[in-house]
């Protein structure tokens, strides 16, 4: 799958977040409950995928990354993507890793941009 046909399949997940569940963002439910929704709209979209919510593995071993110190103060953490869409235990079959954030979190986006390009990296 090239980066256009992901791309067209997220927002697809997206709309239908949008369309069937507007409510959890109305109501200002937390992220988790919100990328728990998405994931099961996206799994829908990627038949031989898992897609999965807080999957924090890496074969058998905890996932961890070197972060800058923009993260947490920087060095090895123990990372949890929001959701990750690929086939567990094969990096060649990783396709997606998203961060779900609300306008209402005030958190740093530069750190969840450091995980993503760290997971890019380290996992393909």
């Amino acid at each position: 799958m090239d980066r256009n046909e992901l791309e067209a399949l997220l927002n697809e997940g997206v709309a239908r977040l949008y369309d069937r569940d507007a409510l959890l963002l109305e109501y200002e439910v937390g992220e988790r409950a919100i990328a728990a929704k998405l994931a099961c709209y996206l799994s829908l979209l990627f038949p031989g995928y898992d897609v999965e919510v807080e999957y924090n593995r890496h074969g058998l071993d905890p996932k961890d990354l070197d972060l800058p110190a923009e993260c947490h103060g920087g060095g090895m953490h123990l990372i949890v993507p929001d959701i990750i869409i690929h086939r567990r235990g094969n990096d060649e079959s990783n396709l997606m890793v998203i961060e779900v954030k609300k306008t209402t979190n005030t958190e740093s986006r530069a750190c969840d941009r450091a995980k993503i390009r760290g997971m890019k990296e380290q996992f393909h």
